[in-house]
């Protein structure tokens, strides 16, 4: 497998949560439809491209377990959430997560919703319950794995919070999620969720999509046409959507089971050595269930010393993020834990 990624031939790299990496086959299919545009131009972008983001479109479908009528493409988790987000009624309050990934307060500031956070902590869920009960809440939005600290939100629980109050509408950044942890679109209580591409789904940059079910659209009335014409003012990249399509199609070839279960399994071996050195934020180390994505509460000595010692990753809130994916080995995590304790004497 490394040696299908020219990023894993001279590193350990445990970086994905930032930027996920290209496989030899993605770089000459990128090649050879870089050929096609600059041999065919105009043909190519009334012809090919548009059968390319057809093909994306269907392969995030699959992906998804979502009918192609509510899978749309976008340039990015960002660009769909900022575009959706102006489809909801003003008066629309929303709950949010304290500390989220930036851009999802931000547009909710931008678009002047009233909101509450809540602060992460163990018994998160339990927490948004209680504050759904507490105040009248049209949205949760939240990423359901923590870009920093890598919490993920129990996806089961959801069902829990939709029962007591089947009209909340949930959204949900699924950028550190899908294709990292198992998710079937069709069978959650999610009524949409967004998503870029460069990272777990290793499709590289201007790239992303949505999944919004008819019921939503259907209270908002609106259209999969208005969706549409949402997303497309301005001009998506053909190379990158099809590069989208590309990756998720690689992706379901090696087996999604097999993806998932060794990112469960690592992460799980990495959590628990993590923990054992108490490395870990309190509340992520009392989680029954975690993510592949790992916050070190380490100073910047200490990510120069992994820097050094040819371990990509990257500092972020607290300390230095590391992230695990399919291509990740025991061997990997191991000589991370090795530098670690050397670094830590």
């Amino acid at each position: 497998m490394k040696n299908s990624y020219p990023s894993l031939k001279n590193c350990t790299y445990l970086n994905t949560a930032y930027c996920g990496i290209f496989s030899d086959s993605m770089v000459e299919w990128r090649i050879k439809t870089d050929q096609l545009y600059s041999e065919n131009a105009d043909y190519f972008k009334s012809i090919q491209a548009v059968e390319m983001e057809k093909h994306a479109q269907q392969q995030v479908s699959k992906l998804m377990n979502a009918s192609l009528s509510e899978t749309f493409l976008a340039t990015s988790c960002s660009a769909g959430l900022q575009a959706f987000l102006f489809k909801i009624p003003k008066h629309y309050n929303f709950l949010l997560l304290k500390d989220d990934y930036p851009s999802i307060t931000d547009m909710v500031v931008d678009h002047q919703f009233n909101y509450t956070e809540i602060p992460l902590q163990k018994d998160v869920e339990e927490a948004v319950l209680s504050e759904l009960r507490n105040k009248n809440f049209e949205v949760f939005l939240f990423s359901a794995v923590q870009y920093n600290s890598g919490l993920l939100f129990d996806m089961d629980f959801l069902k829990t919070i939709k029962k007591e109050f089947p009209d909340i509408i949930i959204l949900v950044d699924g950028t550190q999620f899908i294709a990292n942890v198992h998710f079937d679109f069709n069978k959650s209580v999610v009524d949409g969720i967004f998503v870029s591409g460069y990272k777990w789904l290793l499709a590289g940059h201007g790239n992303g999509f949505m999944c919004l079910k008819e019921s939503l659209l259907s209270r908002l009335k609106l259209s999969s046409k208005d969706i549409i014409n949402l997303l497309d003012r301005g001009h998506r990249a053909p190379l990158a959507m099809g590069s989208l399509g590309f990756a998720i199609e690689e992706l379901l070839s090696y087996g999604l089971e097999r993806v998932f279960e060794n990112n469960r399994s690592l992460g799980q071996y990495l959590f628990n050595a993590l923990n054992k050195r108490a490395l870990l934020e309190e509340f992520v180390a009392l989680r029954k269930e975690h993510s592949s994505i790992f916050t070190l509460i380490i100073g910047k000595d200490i990510f120069d010393f992994l820097i050094k010692n040819s371990i990509r990753c990257v500092q972020r809130g607290l300390g230095v993020r590391v992230s695990l994916h399919f291509y990740n080995t025991k061997e990997d995590v191991d000589y991370l834990l090795k530098t670690l304790d050397q670094a830590l004497k």
